[in-house]
């Protein structure tokens, strides 16, 4: 018998065939434990029903060699099932990089499974499931060119109803063709998943895997006219569970609860159900997953929530329409929790086109985004960035938003930071904001542009030390040597009054 060859850290499904008849086959529990060549093992691997008489057990392997499993099922048909055994080969695809976790020597921090650091760069397209549905093709050149503008991370519904957008738009994707229950959204039967929703989801997952974009996924959102099952009903874990099983099996995914999840405790007075589905996520995930709570409580800054203390990183959305609060923000989360920190929605570039979208104080032109973005950068966060005829159920990608190319600017630039060892403080620096690992790298955003003095006292002077110059408009760079160590040590601005980021290193 010929094995399949699986590489690591890519996805498997194995198929299970039971010809019984169930009167739910969704409410079917089947686990399967896999075990390496070597004895590691992953136990308790969900089972999810896929429609005419099979269920998929999804496994993602860790080591190569061989792997073996069996099935563990209430369901006496299931039950003992041994898997085909696979051999797990090396990983190919230098976007792939196992399961996204947090940084164990820098907790505030993230890195993949395989060490590499994560620097997320978000961008928010929540009917990206929808665009997929009635456009593919569509669906392909858009991720493309999120991925080409160095954005990788996407926050992303798994389902919305109704936006902001005019339904008769020929760009808009509400209400989506699919809905992942049995019935309509009108007229939902919560007591059933619909297949076909998700294994047009799966092709969603698979496409953002293969190019090494983090998928940031929100099960549920609250305020887009989704009918979903009644909180805490067997119908509604049964969506739950469905869902952690079935895409859990990918290392670029995070979870989160909800999107603005402060609709809990405003339409139902009931702040409990995020910290429930939190348990209820990490009960059913095999791979440990990083799980999140968008905008736990609403108007947080300043202050953390219990629930925010329960996620392993902070999701936020702080609109401050202003660089250093944005800054100040980031730096306090970075200060006084001991986990990553992302802004989730702190402002919406305004469309190339004006087509009737969703709007407020912080839509703004691409250049204060832009310039908000690095500051959230620099305070030790991290930015999900917003373009209102994209993150919507409005998605329309052409004509090209003026910023997009911008961020390839500031993608390009961060890949030769060390940002997982740096700490946001403004002390080095007599303006602009800044982060910094002590004696050896240095990030300063000067958003008016013009000379910094920044204190160099810790660097060896046996080292030497550099400076690379970022226009951050124009993508312009320039590199120069720094000959001082002082604690005003003066950087002259090769890009005088613009809006600039310096990055200095000692080797």
């Amino acid at each position: 018998m010929v094995l399949a060859t699986v590489e690591k850290y890519h996805v498997h499904d194995f198929t299970l065939r039971c010809v019984e008849a169930h009167d739910n086959a969704f409410r079917v529990r089947a686990s399967a434990t896999l075990t390496h060549e070597s004895g590691a093992t992953f136990r308790d691997i969900p089972a999810f029903h896929d429609g005419d008489g099979a269920w998929k057990v999804r496994f993602s392997p860790t080591l190569e060699g061989r792997w073996t499993g069996s099935v563990s099922s209430e369901d006496t048909a299931l039950d003992g099932t041994e898997l085909d055994a696979i051999d797990c080969v090396a990983n190919t695809n230098a976007n792939v990089h196992g399961r996204l976790g947090t940084d164990p020597s820098y907790p505030r921090r993230f890195a993949f499974e395989d060490g590499a650091p994560f620097v997320p760069l978000g961008f928010e397209c929540d009917w990206l499931f929808a665009i997929h549905q009635s456009r593919p093709a569509a669906f392909e050149e858009l991720v493309d060119l999120i991925a080409a503008r160095g954005f990788n991370y996407i926050v992303m519904n798994v389902y919305a109803h109704a936006g902001f957008s005019d339904p008769s738009h020929e760009w808009v994707f509400s209400p989506p063709e699919l809905y992942p229950f049995g019935g309509t959204n009108d007229e939902p039967d919560h007591s059933v998943l619909n297949v076909e929703f998700f294994r047009k989801f799966d092709e969603v997952m698979a496409a953002l895997h293969a190019r090494g974009l983090v998928s940031h996924l929100m099960i549920s959102v609250q305020n887009k006219k989704v009918n979903w099952p009644e909180h805490y009903a067997a119908d509604d874990d049964q969506y739950w569970r469905y869902v952690v099983a079935r895409y859990q099996a990918y290392g670029n995914l995070v979870w989160d609860v909800g999107k603005e999840s402060y609709n809990f405790k405003r339409r139902w007075d009931d702040a409990g159900y995020a910290l429930n589905r939190m348990g209820l996520i990490r009960d059913v995930d095999a791979y440990d997953h990083l799980v999140t709570v968008h905008d736990a409580v609403g108007g947080s800054a300043a202050h953390s929530s219990p629930i925010d203390d329960a996620t392993d990183f902070v999701s936020d959305q702080i609109h401050l329409s202003d660089c250093r609060r944005y800054y100040r923000e980031a730096a306090r989360r970075f200060r006084t929790m001991d986990k990553p920190y992302v802004n989730i929605e702190y402002g919406y570039e305004l469309g190339a086109e004006d087509i009737k979208t969703y709007s407020s104080r912080t839509t703004r032109p691409w250049q204060d985004i832009l310039l908000w973005t690095y500051a959230i950068y620099a305070g030790g966060g991290y930015p999900g960035y917003y373009y209102n005829n994209t993150s919507w159920d409005l998605v329309k990608y052409d004509p090209e938003p003026e910023g997009w190319r911008r961020y390839r600017y500031l993608a390009d630039f961060m890949a030769d930071v060390d940002l997982n060892r740096m700490a946001p403080d403004n002390e080095y620096v007599d303006r602009g904001l800044c982060s910094a690992e002590h004696g050896r790298q240095y990030l300063v955003f000067l958003p008016e542009g013009g000379d910094v003095s920044i204190d160099l006292v810790g660097v060896s002077r046996s080292a030497s030390l550099s400076a690379r110059w970022l226009h951050i408009y124009t993508g312009e760079t320039a590199d120069a040597t720094v000959g001082g160590r002082g604690f005003s040590t003066r950087l002259a601005n090769p890009f005088g009054d613009a809006p600039t980021a310096a990055y200095v290193k000692a080797s």
